[in-house]
């Protein structure tokens, strides 16, 4: 407690001593270590909105908060030190360095690329490439006969079962009652054996095989052929169609915006960092180089 006392005295000192240039303004002070006024401010900008009430809201908070910042200047401060002590970490702290340069003008020039409108472009898109941006794939959902067995497991028998019962059904057999006496699936019985579930064809999370079956029978009421999954052996029967359709528009024209939008700006980013390329006139040292390869070689 002492110490964030402390932390108060120095900021309503420093506020007394108003710099002439407010942003030059020291705001907190410790020993070396200072925070100016747009230090500050731009730190108070990173905060998240939680953070910037609880500092308006509660002295405690806001010191633990100021305590933070300068914490974290303290440490940046160190690092030149630590580089000077520990030179074998140079290459490394310049390069992280770097990097961060290179990130943060790669980020800044990306915010700053200017957007043509693409609405027209966006409904010309969506009128010749209707299926990618707004198709509503073709559902249907079914019920099942399933005849249990493990993988790896011979089917020989149960296949020629499953082929009696899809017969019997095919001759105008009740499928309730079908269900009742032959699927091994839990609560089949309950359910009718219903798949109550409408899937496009490859859904995920549906046996591919029991997807290719259920897309394979042409008309609702008719059974698949037997199908063979990691589950066993299903006879499908298919219970409804929701035809494709797509979507308007108006309710597909954002996404097909943004695409536009990030497809531009990669290109614009592709073209700014090319300038940043090997020029002609570059000069290369190649016995440095392989010289600095050579260690590597019996390695790779």
């Amino acid at each position: 407690m002492r110490f964030l006392q402390a932390i108060v005295s120095c900021v309503v000192f420093m506020t007394a001593t108003v710099s002439v240039n407010a942003n030059e303004q020291v705001v907190v002070k410790d020993g070396n270590t200072t925070l100016t006024f747009e230090e500050f401010a731009d730190t108070v900008t990173r905060w998240t909105p939680q953070m910037r009430e609880a500092a308006i809201a509660d002295e405690g908070d806001r010191l633990e908060l100021i305590n933070l910042a300068l914490a974290n200047k303290k440490l940046a401060e160190e690092a030149d030190d630590y580089i000077a002590e520990n030179p074998q970490f140079k290459m490394e702290y310049l390069n992280g360095l770097r990097a961060y340069q290179r990130d943060f003008m790669l980020r800044k020039v990306s915010a700053s690329i200017e957007m043509p409108d693409f609405a027209e472009l966006a409904e010309e898109q969506y009128t010749v490439k209707k299926d990618k941006y707004a198709l509503i794939p073709e559902r249907r959902i079914s019920s099942h006969i399933l005849f249990s067995s493990p993988p790896g497991v011979p089917r020989d028998n149960l296949m020629v079962e499953a082929q009696e019962v899809l017969d019997q059904l095919r001759a105008g057999a009740n499928f309730r009652e079908m269900v009742n006496l032959h699927s091994d699936e839990p609560g089949a019985a309950q359910k009718g054996g219903k798949f109550n579930r409408w899937i496009r064809f490859g859904e995920q999370g549906v046996s591919p095989r029991y997807s290719e079956g259920l897309f394979s029978i042409e008309n609702v009421g008719e059974y698949s052929e037997l199908v063979n999954s990691e589950f066993g052996i299903h006879i499908i029967r298919l219970d409804g169609i929701q035809e494709k359709s797509y979507k308007s528009f108006e309710e597909v024209k954002g996404n097909m915006i943004k695409e536009l939008e990030d497809e531009y700006r990669r290109l614009a980013m592709k073209d700014f960092v090319a300038q940043f390329q090997m020029s002609e006139g570059t000069v290369i040292d190649n016995e440095a180089i392989q010289a600095i390869l050579e260690p590597y070689t019996a390695q790779e």
